[in-house]
């Protein structure tokens, strides 16, 4: 018998066989890219500080723009302003899930940019409502819950547009109850603090029968304060700071929006989704 010769060394002869026996070599594996974060309130509130300032900047272009002597310096500043606040808020925005409002928006985001959204209407102001003892156990008592009892309570008053967030503050005074709003509201120019503070806290008057223990005003803790908005970003995160706090002591949602709240929530929310895309 014959052998055939081949040219190929012990060292190859090995490796060779090495090769048909492993296979290919495997593909490097694809690295996947990083999970999103989930859109906190938090990031709602960044995201529409970025929005709101764009908003200002176009509405001062515009009237710019129709004067008769431009001022051309200043409307590219403004432009080249809101070409970088874009570009942060998109980067702000790249790692963050801005899902369908509807289905898989989380619930404190949705408030939270119900807060933002409301905030923009040019009447909208922050409310602060201390609550005296006799309304503020009527609404905890209430069969529909304690936000359904106060809305229906500031309607007979006509302000029907607002988004609030109930907290139950922890005190060992019992001199006044610890249940309290903040939020944001438009109310009618007829309605005055006086008849907000008449029919939520009024002065105690243990000598009337039956007495009242209402709510007592001490120093700089007024009653009921209404005033401008300034930040709606620190607004929403100081508003939902006892949430949780406030909805395991009540076993209850603690925040409320009327329909036009959430709806200007949900149109800040998709405008500012297609601005950032």
């Amino acid at each position: 018998m014959k052998y055939q010769h081949t040219d190929l060394s012990t060292s190859d002869f090995v490796e060779e066989n090495a090769i048909k026996a492993s296979g290919p070599f495997p593909k490097k594996a694809a690295i996947p890219p990083p999970a999103k974060k989930r859109c906190t309130p938090a990031i709602a509130g960044g995201l529409a500080g970025f929005y709101t300032s764009h908003v200002k900047n176009l509405a001062v272009l515009g009237e710019l723009e129709l004067q008769e002597t431009k001022d051309q310096a200043r409307i590219d500043r403004l432009k080249a302003n809101n070409e970088h606040l874009t570009a942060i808020a998109q980067d702000y925005a790249s790692g963050v899930s801005l899902h369908d409002w509807k289905r898989r928006l989380s619930a404190d985001t949705k408030r939270a940019f119900s807060f933002l959204g409301f905030s923009l209407q040019s009447d909208a102001q922050v409310i602060n409502f201390r609550l005296g003892h006799e309304v503020a156990e009527a609404a905890l008592s209430a069969k529909k819950g304690p936000t359904d009892y106060l809305s229906a309570l500031l309607r007979t008053l006509g302000i029907v547009d607002l988004v609030f967030v109930l907290e139950l503050a922890s005190s060992d005074s019992e001199e006044n109850h610890p249940l309290h709003l903040h939020g944001i509201a438009r109310i009618p120019a007829t309605v005055s603090t006086q008849a907000i503070r008449q029919l939520l806290a009024p002065e105690p008057d243990l000598g009337a029968s039956p007495p009242t223990r209402g709510y007592r005003q001490r120093w700089s803790n007024k009653a009921i304060a209404v005033t401008e908005l300034q930040t709606p970003g620190t607004w929403v995160s100081y508003s939902g700071k006892e949430f949780d706090f406030t909805a395991h002591r009540l076993q209850s949602n603690p925040g409320y929006a009327s329909r036009s709240a959430t709806n200007a929530g949900r149109e800040l929310y998709e405008t500012l989704r297609v601005w950032i895309s």
